[in-house]
């Protein structure tokens, strides 16, 4: 059994590890090889290309590094016409991903999707090639299942990795007594949001002195960035700690926030022209995934030009000033980890794919 994986930043590497091990399990003797991260090669599989060389976010940071991008995309398809594996498993990174599957396909390679293109919130098209391109799509929200299957492709709920292992949930104050900043994992991030961040905390300061606030480093976020631009009652940490409440960007903190139940404020900032162009093509009422699984405003949501010192300390004031609405937060939470139920993703995804090869 050969497989062949691809998977292009942080969380993915880590979702895609557990296929492996999953896989592993039933099938000792499978080979693994493609486009991965450190949690990949540990599992044991062969890492033609690094995903680093694929970090990059945004329409506009992409060109530099485009001529690389298609080297390493080249190099991908000759592995797969040489090596002939018997399942291509893309995780997530469709603008990457969804170009490698026509080769596959050609190839007579079968095609297991795992973590899902955003189809849903902008070019649905995608699910149109997904349904001809792929032999099964292992989403990992529950609503993702319908959609794609009205379009005629072959997709399931295999369950969110993060219920693997869930959070357990935290251990919250009221009135919130401490509050983490959480400005994103790439440098670029964290220059379009900190200073706010920081802004916001400085008018809180005034009128809640007793805070304790806490700055968790993303992996690979050397502490020396914050030098000097952070304050004295900042404490910097590797991991997050006990929290009451959170100033985070939108993507994986703010979901990982609501399964541990903490209420947030969920903030985004790009480019000018990224925001233009995201504007033009994307049609959806929230981004914050916590909002977008329940279908409604759980928590507020800050973007672009919303994003402002003042909006931001109004609204971590609304958390500490209103105990019903801080625990109706919590409470929706809760129903949140409910809706995603605990089905084992890397099992399912791993148990798929040998019936895709065998039939």
């Amino acid at each position: 059994m050969k497989v062949m994986l691809c998977a292009g930043e942080a969380s993915a590497d880590k979702h895609a590890a557990r296929v492996i091990e999953a896989i592993r399990r039933t099938n000792p003797q499978a080979e693994f090889f493609g486009l991965g991260g450190p949690a990949m090669q540990a599992a044991g599989m062969e890492c033609l290309f690094s995903m680093d060389e694929l970090a990059v976010m945004g329409f506009v940071e992409v060109v530099p590094k485009l001529r690389r991008i298609l080297k390493i995309k080249a190099e991908l398809e000759r592995a797969m016409q040489t090596r002939k594996p018997d399942i291509f498993i893309p995780i997530d990174l469709p603008d990457f991903n969804m170009r490698l599957m026509p080769c596959a396909k050609a190839c007579g390679v079968k095609v297991l999707y795992y973590i899902a293109p955003q189809a849903w919130a902008w070019r649905p098209g995608r699910a149109d090639k997904l349904a001809q391109m792929t032999d099964g799509l292992a989403v990992i929200f529950p609503f993702e299942e319908e959609f794609f299957c009205s379009h005629g492709v072959n997709a399931r709920y295999v369950g969110h990795p993060f219920m693997e292992n869930p959070p357990e949930l935290a251990q919250l104050d009221w009135p919130p007594k401490r509050v983490a900043m959480l400005p994103g994992s790439r440098r670029q991030e964290i220059s379009r949001m900190l200073a706010d961040m920081l802004a916001a905390k400085r008018i809180l300061d005034k009128r809640h002195p007793w805070l304790k606030w806490y700055l968790p480093l993303a992996p690979g976020i050397d502490a020396g960035l914050f030098e000097g631009i952070t304050d004295d009652n900042i404490e910097i940490v590797r991991e997050l700690p006990e929290i009451d409440l959170a100033l985070t960007k939108s993507g994986t903190a703010s979901f990982e926030l609501a399964l541990k139940g903490v209420p947030e404020v969920i903030c985004y900032r790009t480019s000018a022209i990224n925001y233009r162009l995201a504007k033009r093509f994307v049609k959806m009422e929230h981004i914050g995934m916590p909002n977008i699984i329940m279908g409604r405003t759980i928590v507020p949501e800050l973007i672009q030009h919303d994003l402002t010192p003042q909006n931001l300390a109004d609204r971590l004031t609304e958390y500490m000033n209103d105990s019903i609405k801080y625990m109706q937060v919590r409470t929706a939470f809760e129903e949140l980890r409910a809706k995603l139920g605990c089905l084992k993703a890397s099992e399912g995804v791993a148990a798929w794919a040998q019936t895709i090869m065998t039939s």
